[in-house]
């Protein structure tokens, strides 16, 4: 392993533009996110209760393909279903033991749509269907059909191998125009029992989008807020909700800035016309009416698209935590760069960068960039300290969902 500290960092915060995305829970390409890793962990989990190990597996290949709900005020049906269809590679067996695959990821993409868009009915076959095309096809017989442990080499070791090369990138803290893109979006959310964002608002769909601009020490943020339509019986009403809304969210973002940047929240118009847009959805998503989602297309690190921030194309959703070097190290990534900030006191970038064979808790290089001098053994000691985790990284990933989409979820002042 190859550590290099520097003083080379530059954030958004320090230019004088800075364009932030955030792709709502209930955008097609964060849904598909969300569903891949929360299907990855039920399976890693029933494989764990089963086997006592977890099986090679790859569920990051899936789609949400749109259908068509007539939208009216008052109402809306489907005249055809959304289609969630799961690709990828995993075992379908342990030994002579079958693994129910398909009825993992069928419960985990009804139980996760339940919980994300209420309105979305997934038991009524003409608004929802599933289909799993997920194989276990590998040039390695016992590869995706292992006879028992010794079919699965990082589980026999203290330090699994990278199974490919990879870079991944992350920093810390957040921008306050990158934190804002969050807080508007989670300003619809409040938590559940388990800690996991659920929707405040009966007549609000989720796929929400938050663009937030900032020239100088002005953010200008436009949003897009559906509203359901059998939670809305007219125009008038969409109207008048939309209007509440603008004002509530330009209310909370000036309380979330605290006066550190001016801001204007506006909601999304027709065109250049500046006439109000109507936004309905009925179970939730634009996926209501032929939008397409997919892993990989939505939000990047720490849920946001950050334009003027380096990224990594890996896309962690649905990946074997085990081995997989791209999930494992974009975990390690984020815990270095949270650290660095918190033990050391100064922003950061992190680059951990992997070839195939390391070790996969000793990458090739990792690169420290602060905004401030800093000693290099206590650089040194937080990654150690990080990395020290091994194996246990794999366990954090599923049983603290850390990859499952969530938001910055209201927080009344």
């Amino acid at each position: 392993m190859s550590i290099e500290v520097n003083r080379s960092y530059r954030g958004p915060e320090q230019i004088a533009q800075e364009v932030v995305e955030r792709k709502g829970l209930g955008h097609p390409d964060t849904l598909v996110d969300g569903i891949a890793e929360f299907s990855e962990i039920q399976y890693a989990k029933y494989c764990l209760e089963n086997f006592g190990a977890i099986p090679h597996h790859n569920l990051d290949k899936a789609m949400m393909l749109g259908g068509l709900s007539l939208q009216r005020f008052g109402g809306g049906t489907f005249e055809a279903p959304v289609s969630m269809l799961f690709m990828g590679r995993a075992s379908k067996n342990f030994g002579d033991q079958e693994i129910p695959l398909a009825d993992i990821q069928d419960q985990a993409a009804r139980e996760y749509l339940a919980r994300v868009m209420p309105h979305f009915d997934t038991t009524d076959p003409n608004t929802y269907r599933m289909e799993s095309l997920t194989s276990n096809h590998s040039t390695r017989p016992f590869w995706f059909s292992p006879r028992s442990t010794d079919d699965l080499p990082e589980f026999n070791t203290s330090e699994p191998l990278a199974n490919d090369t990879a870079t991944m990138i992350s920093y810390w803290p957040l921008t306050d125009t990158e934190k804002l893109a969050l807080d508007l979006e989670g300003y619809f959310y409040e938590n559940d029992v388990n800690g996991m964002p659920k929707p405040r608002f009966e007549f609000v769909g989720q796929d929400i989008k938050a663009m937030a601009v900032r020239n100088g020490d002005h953010i200008d943020v436009t949003m897009a807020v559906p509203q359901v339509t059998s939670e809305t019986p007219s125009e008038t009403i969409y109207m008048e909700r939309r209007e509440e809304l603008e004002r509530a969210l330009q209310g909370y973002a000036e309380e979330t800035l605290e006066g550190r940047s001016s801001v204007k929240v506006n909601m999304t118009t027709e065109g250049n016309t500046g006439k109000p847009r109507v936004y309905l959805v009925t179970g939730g998503s634009c996926t209501d009416f032929g939008e397409e989602g997919a892993v990989g297309r939505g939000n990047k690190t720490h849920g946001i698209i950050s334009s003027f921030r380096p990224n990594t194309m890996e896309a962690p959703h649905g990946k074997n935590p085990t081995y997989f070097v791209g999930k494992l190290l974009g975990y390690q990534a984020d815990l270095i760069a949270k650290s660095v900030y918190e033990r050391l006191g100064v922003r950061c970038q992190v680059v951990l960068q992997a070839n195939f064979g390391d070790k996969l808790f000793d990458p090739s290089k990792i690169i420290v960039s602060t905004d401030k001098d800093v000693s290099r053994h206590d650089v040194e000691a937080v990654v150690a300290d990080c990395l020290s985790l091994g194996k246990q990284t794999t366990d954090r990933i599923i049983e603290d969902q850390y990859f499952v989409p969530r938001t910055n979820v209201f927080k009344a002042n």
